[in-house]
């Protein structure tokens, strides 16, 4: 009974082995965050977005900035009732 045991859970282990299998390598240009990720066509790899994708437009922290103020605001103005 031992024997059958062990023989299924040898068998399953090495089907589980069989199926999953897979082979990882990490490069430099691996990612999302690689500099080449962000190109426009993956064939040319010349043309890419850089750091101007990462800048964020000031017309768009003065909004932000704005709202901050307006919300901070009405807080004063509940505390003081």
């Amino acid at each position: 009974m031992d024997n059958v045991k062990l023989f299924s859970v040898l068998l399953i282990c090495v089907a589980l082995m069989l199926v999953c299998e897979a082979q990882l390598t990490f490069t430099p240009a691996w990612g999302k965050r690689s500099p080449g990720s962000l190109t426009l066509n993956p064939l040319i790899g010349s043309t890419s977005y850089g750091q101007d994708a990462c800048k964020t437009p000031v017309d768009s922290l003065l909004v932000i900035y704005r709202m901050i103020q307006t919300e901070a605001q009405k807080i004063v103005d509940c505390s003081q009732k």
